[in-house]
């Protein structure tokens, strides 16, 4: 009985030890800004400036401002899911209000319900609109 209990914890130890990753028992010791900052830039792909526009957009807005996001790809697949699901995030206590249904459905009674509206990287929509700021590629425009 004595040689199982040895022989089975002798085994636990040995896989233990085989699974063990020596770069992650070195992640405590090293700098890991030059990681950070790599998962910050991952996340947000070829719209790194985006984020830095939404954190803007919210500061020229109050809480319950609806805001419509115009963004380059207006298909939800082709982007505009993580515009919308970007500016919802970043715009947390605002009413951001989808121009594109998950089947690619325009929605133009949301752009105007909306008493802002978000545009980056993409062509102001025609009409009237007074220009409330400009920072990172975008404009924030009010009716």
């Amino acid at each position: 009985m004595l040689f199982r209990r040895i022989a089975s914890l002798a085994t636990l130890l040995a896989i233990v030890a085989l699974r063990l990753d020596t770069q992650m028992m070195q992640l405590p010791f090293i700098d890991r800004r030059p990681i950070a900052e790599a998962f910050d830039n991952y996340a947000d792909g070829d719209w790194k400036q985006y984020p830095r526009f939404l954190q803007r957009v919210r500061d020229c807005t109050r809480p319950g401002d609806s805001i419509a996001i115009v963004a380059p790809a207006m298909k939800w697949d082709d982007g505009y899911s993580y515009a919308y699901y970007r500016g919802s995030y970043y715009l947390t206590g605002r009413e951001v209000l989808p121009l594109v249904t998950a089947d690619d459905r325009l929605h133009p009674d949301n752009f105007y319900r909306a008493r802002y509206i978000a545009t980056w990287r993409a062509k102001v929509p025609p009409g009237r609109y007074r220009v409330i700021c400009q920072a990172e590629g975008g404009a924030l425009l009010q009716r």
